[in-house]
């Protein structure tokens, strides 16, 4: 075989295998940039599920602070309120009126800081909440003669207890 020939040989069979390896090249090439979009894309899925997780626990953290907040208060506006109705307004520091305003914003103020752990809470935040909610309606208003004085200090020490009932299992929720 004279030298012309082998060379166009030589050039056809380097074409034909160097022809498939960068066929093959581009072919696995591409098949690595879609295994890694696909591992990106999945990547950024779990980060915005992450970043979404942060945020509603967040918003369970200030709901749970705003409601044990609220709470705690509506119980200080209660006694207030006793102290005011079981006196004759002797070393009250405030306004008669000012004390009755606050006791009844206060239950206002619990109810709706409720309402966020209504939509953003676990069942078990919610079912505490809800054990705050009824022990504070079960609080009895006193009677004239404030013969129930001693039932409504009971039922107001219930409140602080469901309050802290409520705090224990906050602290657990937002804990996971």
């Amino acid at each position: 075989m004279d030298q012309g020939w082998a060379a166009l040989l030589g050039a056809v069979i380097g074409a034909v295998f160097g022809g498939g390896a960068a066929v093959s090249a581009a072919w696995l090439g591409r098949s690595g940039m879609k295994i890694q979009a696909q591992a990106m894309a999945q990547q950024a899925s779990l980060q915005v599920d992450a970043a979404r997780e942060q945020w509603r626990r967040q918003v369970l953290r200030e709901a749970c602070i705003e409601f044990v907040e609220a709470s705690r208060l509506h119980v200080h506006a209660i006694h207030r309120y006793h102290a005011l109705v079981r006196c004759d307004q002797q070393g009250v520091d405030r306004e008669p009126e000012q004390i009755r305003r606050n006791y009844f914003n206060r239950g206002t103020r619990t109810q709706s800081a409720g309402l966020v752990l209504e939509f953003e809470g676990s069942p078990e935040v919610r079912d505490a909440a809800t054990r705050v909610l009824e022990a504070g309606r079960g609080i009895p208003h006193l009677s004239d003669d404030h013969t129930n004085f001693p039932e409504a200090l009971e039922k107001t020490q219930h409140m602080w207890e469901a309050i802290d009932e409520f705090v224990r299992v906050a602290r657990a929720q937002l804990a996971l």
